[in-house]
């Protein structure tokens, strides 16, 4: 996350890119020799990176066992971020200070967003935890809890490939492929999310090519070879999940 940069796709997103580790291995797995450069990446939201960067300086993302946090034992967020950052106190003046030592903010105005961010999550604050044995999960435990989609709320997928090509003329092209998904609103009964349809919606077409025999062949299978490719995307097409190309 520390080498994420901007990345446009369209104006109403503020997006930011990151690589996925190594990726040169799927040079040879997408069948692609010539390519000079191959990056897999996670898109976010302007900002995401800085503030779990900060998670991860405070502690956060620990999951060494902690005693404190046992299963079931009983504590408030401002003593259990206290004990995480070693502040002098569990008060939030101690608290958001010994952050700021820790953070090392690049100025005041991320400061105040992060601390606010901290603030919303409750990390200063009296709440009681749902202890999980340690800072990771007892912090995802939290999380559970204050990020879930109201009613009428729709999550949203956003995929994109791009090609950098330079044909055999000279010339420069840049491709795209692009995918924005909205799911239906969460909690109407209206349909399913964006992310269950998106993992579901394959898997299932995938189960079903199977039972008709229309794959056939052994083994644990990903779909790097082309016959396997181009059944799967017929078939996902025709539910309406389709990328959107440009030549840029």
């Amino acid at each position: 996350m520390n080498h994420a940069k901007p990345y446009y796709i369209n104006p109403a997103f503020a997006f930011v890119a990151y690589p996925n580790r190594d990726s040169t291995g799927f040079r040879e797995k997408y069948k692609i020799p010539e390519a000079q450069t191959v990056i897999r990446g996670t898109l976010r939201y302007a900002g995401f990176p800085q503030f779990i960067a900060c998670l991860v300086k405070l502690g956060f993302l620990d999951e060494t066992p902690k005693d404190h946090l046992a299963t079931g034992s009983k504590a408030v967020w401002a003593d259990v971020t206290q004990k995480a950052v070693g502040a002098s106190s569990n008060s939030e003046d101690a608290l958001i200070a010994k952050v700021t030592e820790l953070a090392s903010f690049p100025d005041a105005a991320e400061e105040q967003r992060i601390i606010q961010g901290l603030r919303w999550i409750g990390l200063f604050s009296n709440e009681q935890v749902t202890a999980r044995g340690n800072l990771l999960d007892t912090l995802c435990a939290t999380l559970e809890q204050k990020m879930q989609y109201e009613k009428g709320e729709k999550d949203m997928v956003m995929l994109q490939h791009k090609f950098e090509i330079e044909t055999k003329e000279g010339q420069k092209i840049t491709r795209t492929s692009t995918l924005l998904d909205m799911g239906a609103p969460f909690h109407t009964g209206q349909g399913p999310s964006s992310m269950a349809k998106l993992v579901g919606v394959p898997c299932g077409i995938a189960v079903q090519l199977l039972l008709d025999g229309k794959i056939n062949t052994p083994g644990v299978l990903a779909p790097y070879e082309r016959d396997l490719v181009d059944i799967l995307m017929a078939e996902v097409e025709k539910e309406g999940i389709t990328m959107i190309e440009k030549d840029l």
